[in-house]
């Protein structure tokens, strides 16, 4: 690998942490006020236009949010081979699908 590529191969790692740490904090956040909006029964959520004060939507909307907590935390202490991995396998489909051929 030249040093270009392995310059790119570290952005492409503190991207990829830098994304974990966004999608974790957004995923908390979101988190919390939904948490909230779950444990008060008369709290109301909107769902496709319709104001409704069900459980199951605002539980829904807890898993969603959780989700964006959870694929932060896995961004976050995914191990550097596995990123490293996962930048060749991204470049050798750029690669693939370029026009310079």
């Amino acid at each position: 690998m030249s040093t270009s590529q392995l310059k790119q191969m570290k952005r492409f790692r503190k991207g990829s942490r830098f994304m974990g740490v966004m999608f974790t904090l957004v995923g908390l956040f979101l988190l919390f006020n939904f948490s909230i909006l779950l444990l008060d029964p008369e709290s109301t959520i909107t769902v496709n236009g319709v104001v409704t004060s069900e459980f199951n939507p605002k539980l829904r909307a807890v898993i969603f949010t959780a989700s964006f907590t959870l694929i932060g935390v896995i961004l976050l202490f995914v191990p550097k081979s596995i990123l490293n991995k996962l930048f060749v396998w991204r470049q050798s489909l750029a690669s693939t699908f370029s026009r310079d051929k």
